[in-house]
């Protein structure tokens, strides 16, 4: 949001959206459960 043209808040929030639609298609399209950190161990996320 720092670099930006007119608007980079509306331009960060369509990055955004963007990006959560690309994961709810896959997820959909796969029949795969959301797993939120998969993965990660307490550990790495620490």
């Amino acid at each position: 949001m720092a670099r930006g043209g007119k608007s980079p808040r509306k331009r960060a929030a369509v990055a955004v959206a963007r990006k959560l639609a690309v994961v709810m298609h896959r997820l959909w399209v796969t029949g795969k459960r959301y797993e939120a950190m998969h993965g990660v161990t307490l550990a790495t996320a620490a």
